[in-house]
């Protein structure tokens, strides 16, 4: 037959007959209701829902723990900005640790009458370790990861006073369950923290409710956890084969008319699933196995004839969306288990007490708003609020164990075993509690961040450094080195003759300034180098002299002057005189009257009123006064040290001649002259005359060369001070120079750059202020000690002499007090221009600097010149041999 009549033939067979009529219609219903009670049950356990309905927990023998507590003191926090200190990455590290050594952890927040208080306690499930040992590594574990946390071992008394008898007055119990997790709009631990439910709750009234957040969480093993992440594998391995289905409908017709329509599907799906993955008696009589289990699909297939021989094929696409989720869950609680492999997986129940259900659920609703967070939809955060005959509250409060899922009633019926597991993935499902990763439990129990009553945080949390320049022989001890708030063991010390490069110690008034200074004093004597102590104000070292000299040898014991006052404790004070004319020496060396009188010249100019020609004529009297006294050996430079020096007072009658030989008219020469005697009057009367109007100056070796306290607080007058310290600052510098230049062995040790002595000036910024200029010629001592100061500085240390400057007030000092001392020793500052100017001088950085304002007393911050970078140092607090010092 040719293929055109077969093509007319074939196709005559079809008349008349509608291929529509031929078609099968598919029944088949793709299983939604597994996958979606799979999502409910297994995944989010919904099963949860309606625990709170529960009327009896059953109570599983467990042998006694014997549980030991820490309270928690203080946290750190960083100085300047709380984000900088990253105290949830520690306390990750804390939790870590403890998983690793398999000690349970209890993490107990206490509002009780106000206050809050955190407590860590622990116990070991490793026979090798008790209590006491684990809670011994949970301290160790907290320092190393939080240094400057500050945690009290509690004595059972404190344990039953603090935590079991407060906890014994709570009556309603609730419980948390859900994963936390964090918002990544937000930094990590900046809000998600326990501030707010440390900060208190309370009534329209403004009284305080107690309550208490407990949370236990039990280290789970790591076979246990990878055997639910396999568990979890081969689900998820299962759902995927059912994520995407194809139905196929096939139509054959023939010469015989035989028509053909067939339906596949994938046998068994719920049968496969269970029986790969659940197989468990817990399941087997529930409504989830009965939905799951529902039978699906085989071969269904419809078969008719007809004589011709025709044939046209179907497909559809079915895509299950629920059976899609339940894979992404899956996948999204093994990458949660998988980090609990990296840093550890916990068994974490979370508990609330409180006096009423009410608080309960106040206090949940705060979690929940702490908790939840970007993945929290994984298992969404419940609160339960638990009966109270319920015997959850025995369980939680007496046992401190996690609540099992298992009704008294009904296990009693049943006979269910206690140990048997019915949950698809394993034990840890099987409590009223969630599997919860190391990050998961570091947010659950976020630590707080702020300030609350009963709980400290001191703003420590910065590294300074840690090696200080190591030192070869003899060296002073200043105290320990102290990182993030830590005393280490390491000492900070300093070389004695580094002093010769001057020091500068301060800080605000009672920050342990003066005690650091006198530590130092001390030790300088010791090494039977003299020190000299200027006072400008208060009586502070004049009293401390005093007890000193009761134990020290008599050559050692401080020489005490204190113009203006005879008696002082039962002691008269020395006598202080200073004849401006006189030049420091050492005895036996010559001296520069020339020299002298320049400087002295210089001196007076810039602290008396003069104007005009005044200071011309000051000069040339001096001159004068000098040259009628000494003659010949005053023009020849160096001369013999006199018996005796000129008054101040005689500048009166020397002026008068200078003015008569000057030729000036009367009246000139009357104004000039009055000008002069009323300055010159001005220097010899009151204390100040009493100090420099003399014949001879208080010996130089009493005031220079042994141990002294010059204290000038009875000088009332700012300038007089600075006139007086002008000219012992002047005779100090001159006498090292006479001691260096006549003293062969004395210029031999200054050539080594070794201390040969200290002067300590105290409250330095009465004697040593920045000047503020001299406004109408009224005269500004300030400013020449000023200047003075500001040479010595720079040269006298090559004459072995150092100066320790002491004040609360960097930034009122002379700069070159800032820029020209070698060791800086910073206590506690609160002004920010001080802190600035003193976080500039030692290279501080950002947050270093945030610390000045809050270290504590005896803390300071100190560098030299052979340090890498400064270093936070606890003070020594040297102990006396007598009391009062």
């Amino acid at each position: 037959m040719s293929n055109v009549t077969r093509k007319l033939l074939f196709s005559d067979l079809f008349k008349g007959i509608e291929l529509d009529q031929l078609r099968i219609p598919n029944t088949l219903q793709v299983p939604d209701d597994f996958y979606q009670n799979l999502l409910d049950y297994c995944l989010e356990r919904s099963y949860l829902n309606h625990i709170s309905q529960w009327d009896q927990f059953a109570q599983i023998p467990t042998a006694p723990k014997m549980v030991t507590w820490l309270k928690m003191v203080r946290l750190p926090v960083h100085p300047g900005n709380i984000q900088d200190y990253d105290l949830l990455s520690r306390w990750q590290g804390v939790l870590s640790s403890l998983h690793a050594w398999g000690h349970r952890l209890l993490f107990l927040l206490n509002r009780v009458h106000g206050e809050t208080n955190l407590y860590l306690g622990t116990c070991s499930f490793q026979k090798s370790f008790s209590s006491q040992d684990a809670i011994e590594q949970i301290r160790e574990a907290a320092a190393g990861s939080m240094p400057g946390v500050e945690l009290h071992a509690m004595e059972p008394e404190e344990t039953y006073t603090q935590i079991h008898s407060t906890m014994a007055n709570y009556r309603a119990l609730g419980a948390i369950t859900g994963i936390p997790s964090f918002r990544k709009d937000q930094k990590k631990g900046s809000l998600q923290t326990l501030d707010s439910l440390a900060f208190g709750i309370r009534d329209l009234q403004g009284r305080e409710k107690d309550y208490g957040l407990l949370i236990i969480a039990d280290p789970m093993p790591d076979e246990e956890v990878a055997d639910t992440i396999q568990k979890m594998r081969r689900l998820g391995s299962e759902i995927h084969k059912n994520v995407n289905r194809t139905v196929t409908e096939n139509e054959s017709q023939g010469e015989s008319q035989n028509k053909e329509a067939a339906l596949g599907a994938m046998a068994g799906i719920a049968g496969g699933l269970l029986g790969a993955c659940m197989g468990v008696s817990f399941l087997a009589g529930s409504s989830l196995m009965r939905l799951m289990s529902t039978g699906v699909g085989g071969m269904f297939g419809l078969n008719k004839q007809i004589s011709m021989n025709f044939s046209r094929g179907i497909s559809t696409q079915y895509l299950d969306k629920f059976a899609q989720y339940a894979e992404e869950l899956i996948d999204k609680h093994i990458e949660r288990l998988k980090k609990g492999r990296n840093l550890g997986l916990w068994n974490t129940g979370v508990y609330l007490l409180g006096n009423t259900r009410k608080d309960i659920h106040t206090v949940g609703g705060m979690l929940r708003s702490v908790y939840s967070g970007d993945e929290t939809y994984l298992e969404p955060i419940r609160i339960h609020t638990l009966k109270n005959h319920s015997g959850a509250m025995e369980i939680v409060k007496n046992q401190l164990d996690l609540i099992p899922l298992v009704d008294a009633q009904e296990a009693l019926e049943s006979g269910f075993q206690y140990e048997q597991d019915w949950h698809l993935f394993g034990k840890a499902y099987q409590y009223l509690s969630t599997p919860m990763n190391t990050e998961e439990l570091s947010l659950a129990s976020s630590l707080p961040r702020r300030d609350v009553p009963g709980l400290r945080f001191v703003k420590t949390a910065v590294r300074f450094a840690n090696n200080p320049a190591p030192l070869t022989g003899d060296a002073i001890t200043l105290g320990k080195v102290v990182d993030t708030g830590v005393v280490q063991s390491n000492d900070y010390k300093i070389d004695p003759h580094a002093l010769v490069r001057h020091g500068l110690v301060t800080g605000s008034t009672g920050s342990g300034k003066s005690t650091t200074c006198k530590n130092i004093i001390r030790e300088i004597m010791d090494r039977k180098i003299p020190v000299l102590i200027i006072e400008p104000a208060k009586d502070d070292y004049i009293r401390w002299a005093l007890e000193q000299n009761k134990i020290l040898p008599e050559e050692q014991q401080f020489q005490i002057y204190m113009p203006g006052t005879s008696e002082i404790e039962g002691v008269s004070p020395t006598p202080l005189h200073l004849n401006p004319f006189q030049p420091g020496a050492v005895a036996g060396a010559k001296i520069d009257l020339m020299t002298r009188g320049e400087k002295l010249t210089a001196l007076l100019n810039a602290s008396l009123p003069v104007s005009d020609i005044l200071p011309v004529i000051i000069d040339e009297t001096v001159y004068q006064y000098l040259y009628l006294t000494y003659r010949n050996a005053f023009l020849s430079g160096e001369m013999e040290q006199p018996h005796t020096y000129p008054r101040l007072e005689g500048l009166k009658t020397v002026a008068k001649e200078v003015l008569r030989m000057r030729r000036y008219e009367q009246k000139v020469q009357e104004n000039i002259g009055a000008s002069l005697e009323t300055r010159f009057n001005y220097l010899t009367r009151g204390s100040r005359g009493k100090i420099l109007n003399v014949g001879i100056s208080t010996p130089w070796e009493d005031l220079f060369g042994r141990p002294a306290v010059i204290n000038l607080s009875r000088i009332t007058n700012e300038k007089d001070r600075a006139l007086i310290m002008s000219v012992l600052m002047l005779s100090l510098y001159e006498y090292r120079i006479s001691a260096y230049e006549y003293d062969k062995a004395y210029r031999k040790e200054a050539q080594k750059n070794r201390l040969l002595h200290l002067t300590v000036v105290e409250e330095a910024h009465n004697v040593l202020m920045k000047p503020h200029g001299d406004y109408g010629g009224s005269g500004n001592p300030q400013q020449a000690v000023a200047d003075l100061f500001t040479n010595m500085l720079s040269e006298i240390r090559s004459y072995g002499e150092g100066l320790l400057i002491v004040d609360q007030v960097p930034t009122r000092l002379i700069p070159d007090v800032i820029k020209n001392t070698n060791y800086k020793i910073v206590h506690r500052l609160t002004a920010p221009d001080d802190c600035q100017v003193m976080a500039s001088s030692l290279a501080l950085r950002e947050e270093q600097k945030s610390l000045i304002t809050a270290l504590g007393i005896g803390n300071a911050i100190v560098c030299g010149d052979m340090d890498d970078a400064a270093a936070w140092v606890k003070m020594n607090l040297r102990k006396e041999k007598t009391h009062g010092i």
